[in-house]
């Protein structure tokens, strides 16, 4: 979390000066390749490439690895009825965390824009200007409608936790990105304040979401006994080699000095 908001408040201070330089300075300082690169290209929330979007592609990873590691320990149980599921799980995680890291939906805009504007027979698309989504939203569809099962037979404060992390992070992805594109589509401009802070908003709610998916998943894994015991030894292990060698405590070591012998003549 402390992360999270070191990287708002650094987007912040990066909208507030390119806002400040553009409106009463100098439009042109702001266009610049170094302002672009160094400023908002690598602290604002709507680059890529950049230092939120290395952030968010790590916790979409590290969400991955807890759930191969949730499947691979429900597959050597005693019931390993569900370890696909956490499997499949994982594997979608890793593809948004490599989607996150190389922008892989920005491929489905045209396509996804133009047939949905020659189906709809409309060029203002609104709502669905940024279309990429679309797709992606009838794909996770159909994959909840496999794991509807498995999901609802999770413990109770284990699924209201999925639950709450799912629709933080879709009120981001897919709402703001709604309302986004329908800034977009009438004429709105990428530079502007609006929606910037729409952009930032969104990118805010996809890493709360995420934050949040990670807390359910170690909560989880510390109510399974095996899991849990496995978390406190790789947490204890981590502890020790941290401690430095000179906090260690010295052990005094006595040395017997040996009398020297007499030699009688």
């Amino acid at each position: 979390m402390r992360v999270l908001i070191v990287l708002m408040v650094l987007d912040a201070s990066a909208i507030a000066v390119e806002y400040y330089l553009r409106t009463y300075v100098d439009p042109s300082i702001t266009a610049s390749y170094s302002f672009q690169y160094y400023v908002t290209g690598m602290f604002a929330m709507d680059g890529e490439r950049n230092i939120p979007t290395y952030f968010s592609a790590i916790n979409l990873l590290v969400s991955a690895i807890l759930l191969f590691t949730i499947s691979r320990h429900v597959k050597n149980s005693a019931k390993p009825r569900h370890h696909r599921k956490w499997y499949l799980m994982g594997c979608m995680f890793a593809w948004l965390s490599a989607d996150e890291l190389f922008s892989l939906h920005e491929l489905l805009v045209k396509p996804t824009r133009g047939f949905l504007k020659q189906s709809l027979q409309q060029d203002n698309l609104g709502y669905l200007n940024f279309a990429w989504f679309v797709p992606y939203l009838l794909f996770f569809m159909l994959v909840g409608l496999y794991l509807v099962k498995f999901v609802l037979s999770l413990p109770r404060t284990t699924l209201l936790r999925f639950i709450g992390a799912g629709a933080i992070f879709i009120a981001g992805a897919v709402g703001m990105e709604m309302i986004g594109g329908d800034f977009m589509a009438d004429k709105g401009s990428r530079i502007s304040l609006v929606y910037k802070m729409f952009t930032s908003v969104e990118e805010v709610l996809e890493m709360l979401g995420i934050i949040f998916f990670i807390y359910s998943l170690l909560k989880y894994m510390e109510q399974q006994t095996a899991m849990n015991d496995l978390l406190t030894l790789t947490f204890n292990k981590t502890r020790k080699e941290a401690v430095p060698a000179s906090s260690a405590p010295k052990q005094h070591v006595i040395k017997e000095v040996e009398a020297p012998l007499t030699v009688a003549s």
